[in-house]
């Protein structure tokens, strides 16, 4: 059985459009508001991740702007690129993996506290008692949100955030001229294939 290929095609002015942002001009029909990298990043999250396909990014330039070993120097620059992402995205969970903890804690001696206080509430009248009683589980509910949110839902998105990021550290960038293919870099649409 052949692997699969997902191909993304862009047509780029210069080898520095793929992390730079060129100066968008929405009057122009090939526009582009983010840097060519953002665009293969979207595609390999589309792509489905849970499949197992390479990937290759195939960079049309003007014949002018190709130089030797291009590609390679392309490739070890998308390297140090996710390589930095990757850094920065594990970085962003250390941090929020701390504040989501000391939540936790904050709310088990909330609860804690709580359950003790609220032992007690018979003792008050029957309207006090159960303003306190349901007072105290929105407040234990709201205090235990965030680290819910965060290891249910926030977790996996930084996960799949790295995944797309190691993909694009695997794939293949494969850089010809424009005039292959008799498309000039200015008509030709971003990202599409």
């Amino acid at each position: 059985m052949r692997e699969k290929v997902d191909e993304i095609i862009l047509h780029l002015n210069s080898i520095q459009d793929l992390f730079i942002l060129p100066q968008p001009d929405p009057f122009v029909e090939t526009v582009r508001f983010v840097p060519a990298i953002e665009i293969v990043k979207s595609r390999c999250q589309l792509s489905g991740l849970w499949r197992k396909m390479r990937t290759r990014v195939i960079i049309f330039l003007p014949a002018q702007h190709i130089e030797a070993d291009l590609e390679r120097k392309t490739q070890a620059a998308v390297q140090r690129y996710c390589a930095f992402q990757i850094w920065r995205n594990n970085n962003s969970v250390s941090m929020l993996k701390q504040d989501a903890l000391r939540a936790l804690i904050i709310g088990i001696l909330f609860l804690a506290g709580g359950l003790f206080l609220l032992s007690n509430v018979n003792a008050l009248p029957t309207f006090l008692g159960t303003f306190l009683s349901d007072g105290f589980n929105v407040a234990f509910w709201v205090i235990l949100w965030r680290p819910v949110d965060f290891f249910l839902f926030d977790l996996s998105a930084f996960w799949r955030e790295g995944r797309v990021y190691k993909q694009i550290m695997r794939a293949e960038f494969v850089i010809r001229p424009e005039e292959q293919h008799g498309v000039h870099a200015d008509t030709a649409l971003p990202g599409t294939s």
